[in-house]
């Protein structure tokens, strides 16, 4: 009976250790749908970042007419996302979270979030 407790525990483990070492949630084209710097929302039509499996990104941004793309990383102990932009302006780093469908970028920067959902 402890023998059957210990896999248990064990498998449990891996499979938990085994989800949190994927940043496949944020993988794919996510619309950015508003910004919120400083308590003050701003709503987004045109905005968009797709975020590919090879570690690469590519963003447009629809109030600037701007296509962006580069690279990024992600450090799985914080769910700290580095973008690698074009240019010294295009790096940020931002705290991941999901609350339903609903990817959550917050900047470590400033006071800086931006709410996106899956593009299908």
């Amino acid at each position: 009976m402890e023998l059957k407790i210990i896999i248990i525990i064990v498998m449990l483990f891996v499979a938990l250790n085994a989800c949190k070492k994927s940043p496949e949630y944020f993988i794919g084209k996510w619309q950015i749908l508003n910004v919120v710097e400083n308590n003050e929302s701003i709503d987004l039509i045109e905005n968009w970042i797709h975020l590919k499996s090879n570690g690469t990104f590519e963003s447009y941004d629809g109030n600037l007419k701007k296509n962006e793309s580069g690279k990024w990383t992600y450090q799985l102990d914080e769910k700290r996302l580095f973008i690698d932009g074009e240019g010294e302006t295009g790096d940020s780093q931002w705290n991941l979270s999901v609350k339903n469908d609903t990817l959550i970028f917050h900047s470590t920067s400033d006071n800086l979030y931006l709410t996106a959902k899956k593009i299908k």
